[in-house]
């Protein structure tokens, strides 16, 4: 079966990951092949299994299942979640899932000039005239054999402005950057690197997927 995505447009974190939940649920009943999710969220900050209260002690958070500390996202940010199957030959590859995530970002970020890596923390960074930034977050979760949420990345220098509330993944938000790539050409950008490491890929109406029951 061939891989589907679909750009959500603008949804509350919310709505967002009871929509995820459902589709674990789909992809565990064989009801829908590995899915991608693009989508922009209304300003909110979220932490994930590992938080530090320190980072964020002058916001309110939602407490989410993700890996990772406190994170933003809001408007001028490209997020995509993966609801993949995270399995090989019967066993369990997350660590594979993640590098193939990550390898298609630094990819996508170097057909368009940038100097993309990784450095340290989850996530991915550029080189910026010799300063590493970091442009894009990693937070993701497997429930069984399935995952999802995923990765956030930085498309606006409007985004910037609301780090500065907080230290996040708990680091000094002057690390943080953004890349100026239009979001249509970075999410088919994006398909394109990610049919590299996991098949074929096919765009869904947001509606079709929306409706997947519980």
């Amino acid at each position: 079966m061939t891989n589907y995505w679909t750009d959500l447009g603008k949804i509350r974190y919310n709505d967002a990951l009871d929509l995820q939940y459902r589709l674990v649920r789909a992809r565990k009943e064989g009801q829908i092949p590995d899915t991608v999710l693009f989508l922009e969220h209304y300003n909110v900050y979220t932490i994930g299994r590992k938080s530090e209260p320190s980072n964020y002690s002058n916001v309110d958070v939602i407490k989410t299942d993700r890996g990772g500390d406190v994170t933003y996202h809001g408007e001028g940010q490209l997020v995509a979640y993966f609801i993949f199957d995270v399995r090989i030959n019967g066993k369990k590859e997350i660590r594979r899932l993640l590098e193939n995530i990550e390898q298609s970002y630094i990819d996508m970020l170097k057909s368009y000039g940038y100097r993309a890596m990784l450095y340290g923390e989850p996530g991915i960074w550029i080189d910026d005239n010799g300063q590493k930034r970091k442009v894009a977050s990693l937070g993701m979760a497997v429930d069984d054999y399935i995952s999802y949420h995923g990765m956030a990345l930085n498309i606006s220098p409007g985004i910037l402005k609301g780090f500065r509330a907080i230290n996040p993944c708990g680091m000094n938000s002057s690390v943080i950057s953004y890349v100026d790539i239009p979001r249509e050409k970075a999410i088919h950008s994006l398909i394109d690197e990610f049919s590299r490491h996991f098949g074929k890929f096919t765009e869904v109406e947001s509606s079709s997927i929306i409706r997947i029951p519980f």
